[in-house]
């Protein structure tokens, strides 16, 4: 084998080392989401009400749709330390998934010799939120590789079978429906229409394990639609869904904090709390709706722009999972994996010669990634309150949305003759 395929080759055997470990994290741990997950999906195999109060004395899992509980069912049917093995099985290939998806998008834009090492790249820059997600059994890396294994299978003509894996991903955690839109714009009706379908045969499956009661399902749909439109986000919200915290770094918790007023208890927990502008709640709700009409009209308009550019895919793919993350209304840090994408474009441009990605990428690693472990409690609660992974999600939204390809040779010659 010559010294350069062997090179190239041992990145994705690190990738499934790297994957491995996850699987054992995940199994060796006590309690954790998991937890929920495999109640949640043992309700609804019993018939029985998904959102009753579990271990709290709060509802269970209330912005999972009922259908999520399919996803969870068949864990729920092993024992714990057998489930969180299996789970942990699942996101590991979930995350591989990711990984060979991005590798082979990035043929024609990263240098040849450039691809695996600008993917690991993106791993490593993402790692703080794939370890959170998979730490507790979190299943936004399965969310991510469905979609991811969706568009590559709608890409390469399997379009039922991109739109049976897209449906799978909405039934369960619909946080990236605007995956849907995009998936129709490329042009992939059929995947489109397999993907609706997939979602009500998802429905249907859930109401017939719940002998047919639509409680549960009209108590979700009441309880997002609530939550979603929610005015002041310190409130409390109805039905059981989760407060404000200052871990949410969603688009309406960022204006809420810089252009609201903060309550007292919450600017508390963060020493030297700078307030914001204290604006009335009528202003806070004004400038977070511009600013998503703002960020969906300039997404659509990008997307009626390229959608015939074959290489334009994987930017606009990143800018929507970005944008998701923006205007979804919960946005824990380890639904972040959702960026992914978008870290593997950045070190595409990187290895291509590019100093502001390198740039970019060290100045995103020092505000994002480095974890209370090295920072300490109070470093942690400023740059939550500072929502630096919200600003840093718009940068790369912009950057994706806004992203230009080079022709593989001269990608080569810039990275040859900077040194890279």
């Amino acid at each position: 084998m010559p010294d350069a395929a062997r090179r190239r080759s041992i990145w994705p055997v690190l990738w499934v080392l790297f994957a491995l470990v996850l699987v054992v994290r995940t199994s060796v741990r006590d309690r954790g989401v998991i937890t929920d997950h495999l109640e949640f999906g043992r309700r609804l195999l019993h018939g029985e009400d998904p959102y009753a109060p579990y271990l709290e004395p709060k509802p269970l899992h209330p912005p999972y749709p009922p259908s999520f509980g399919l996803l969870t069912a068949p864990f729920s049917l092993l024992p714990e330390r057998g489930a969180r093995i299996a789970w942990g099985l699942l996101q590991a290939a979930a995350l591989l998934a990711v990984l060979a998806f991005l590798r082979r998008a990035l043929q024609t834009r990263a240098p040849p010799g450039r691809v695996d090492p600008a993917v690991t790249l993106a791993l490593a820059l993402g790692s703080r939120f794939v370890l959170r997600d998979t730490h507790g059994g979190g299943g936004n890396l399965i969310n991510l590789g469905l979609a991811c294994l969706a568009f590559g299978a709608a890409a390469s003509g399997r379009e039922r079978t991109g739109g049976i894996l897209l449906g799978c991903s909405l039934a369960t955690k619909p946080t990236m429906v605007l995956l849907w839109p995009l998936l129709l714009a490329f042009g992939h009706a059929r995947a489109a229409l397999a993907a609706l379908a997939t979602v009500a045969a998802a429905v249907l499956a859930s109401l017939a394990l719940l002998g047919f009661d639509p409680s549960a399902w009209l108590r979700w749909l009441e309880g997002s639609w609530r939550y979603a439109t929610q005015a002041d986000v310190f409130a409390e919200p109805a039905l059981g869904f989760p407060p404000f915290t200052w871990m949410n770094q969603s688009l309406r918790c960022a204006v809420a904090r810089f252009v609201g007023e903060v309550p007292e208890p919450l600017a508390a927990l963060v020493p030297g709390f700078v307030p914001g502008l204290g604006l009335p709640v009528a202003v806070v709700v004004a400038v977070r709706s511009v600013l998503t009409a703002l960020l969906l009209g300039a997404t659509a308009w990008g997307v009626v722009l390229r959608r015939r550019d074959a290489d334009a895919r994987l930017p606009l793919l990143a800018a929507v999972l970005a944008l998701s993350l923006l205007l979804s209304p919960i946005s824990w840090k380890a639904h972040h994996v959702a960026l992914l994408p978008a870290f593997a474009l950045l070190f595409s441009r990187a290895l291509a010669g590019a100093r502001a990605a390198w740039s970019g990428a060290a100045l995103y690693a020092a505000a994002c990634v480095v974890g209370e472990e090295f920072t300490g409690k109070a470093v942690k609660e400023l740059l939550q309150s500072s929502y630096v992974i919200t600003a840093g999600t718009l940068a790369f939204w912009v950057f994706a949305w806004s992203g230009r390809r080079k022709a593989p040779g001269v990608l080569l010659a810039s990275a040859r003759g900077r040194g890279t």
